[in-house]
């Protein structure tokens, strides 16, 4: 058995770590939300969930550079790398076999070259996606373990509602510092 003040040292650490997620969010996640999400019956619910928040989270990722950093013979090798997720998750197609193996993306992306900092907002971005696609397996991994069957999840209304505000179009005026 530990003694007192290492059990309080470790808690104390465990908050520290939590401090900028709870500035960043505002408030504390309701106990209320906790106990819900971890009934048994929400499992499959909140592993979907979290599969398809590691595709979107990749999807952004691809986003950015596709807009602001590549050159435009490279948008077709990232629309390919990203194909067989979004075929498994928007259209049924493929499995966690077919999927093996596919977070992989070879040297071919070409930066634009009128932008400075196209190269590196690539290499950064690329790492994201390439950890958000094996995160997407690895949720599907454990769905397979434990039989949960993947199924389609649309849009809540929050979400509809969110994306109706979200701006589809370039600001007009805006500076990089």
């Amino acid at each position: 058995m530990r003694p007192l003040f290492y059990v309080v040292n470790m808690l104390e650490k465990y908050q520290d770590l939590l401090t900028p997620i709870h500035q960043f969010l505002h408030c504390e996640t309701p106990q209320s939300w906790i106990d819900e999400a971890k009934k048994p019956s929400n499992l499959k619910t909140i592993l979907i969930d979290h599969l398809l928040c590691e595709l979107k989270a990749g999807q952004s990722a691809m986003l950015l550079i596709r807009k602001y950093a590549i050159a435009p013979q490279s948008a077709t090798t990232l629309l390919d790398w990203f194909k067989p997720y979004e075929d498994f998750a928007y259209r049924k197609t493929g499995s966690l076999e077919t999927l093996k193996g596919k977070s992989q993306i070879s040297k071919t992306i070409m930066a634009k070259s009128d932008s400075p900092y196209s190269q590196d907002l690539i290499d950064k971005m690329v790492l994201l996606i390439k950890e958000e696609l094996h995160h997407f397996y690895q949720v599907l991994e454990i769905m397979e373990k434990k039989g949960i069957a993947y199924e389609p999840v649309p849009a809540s209304r929050y979400a509809k509602g969110m994306l109706s505000k979200m701006a589809t179009h370039e600001p007009k005026h805006w500076s990089i510092n």
